[in-house]
């Protein structure tokens, strides 16, 4: 049963957060599944190197999830905890993604630490 305290979602506050949420899992389903073979046919680095990169880069976010939800849930604002996250972190995003697919001449050294 629902508490008096407890207020309903309203339908546009359900689409509001779910087209956010959908935005959000475009790019990164965009980027997760085409970005290897972007890196090894693309962007010429080797197929190993890539994939040791993306098991480097993914015990690397295992570690760091746990603090940075730690930082999410200590964060006051006078957006919200998640919202200023949300709000100021678009702009990154989209420039991280699309530098993502940027190919630059470099040499191979380099390619890697462009891709790190």
């Amino acid at each position: 049963m629902l508490s008096e305290n407890v207020k309903k979602i309203s339908m546009v506050e359900k689409v509001g957060y779910a087209s956010g949420d959908f935005a959000c899992n475009l790019i990164y389903a965009t980027v997760s599944t085409y970005l290897l073979f972007f890196y090894t046919d693309i962007f010429g680095l080797p197929a190993a190197t890539a994939g040791t990169m993306f098991l480097v880069v993914r015990i690397i976010d295992a570690l760091a999830d746990p603090f940075i939800g730690t930082i999410v849930d200590r964060t006051n604002s006078r957006f919200g905890r998640f919202r200023p996250y949300l709000l100021f972190g678009a702009f990154p995003f989209v420039i991280l993604a699309i530098l993502c697919f940027t190919t630059p001449d470099f040499s191979d050294m380099w390619k890697l630490i462009y891709a790190y």
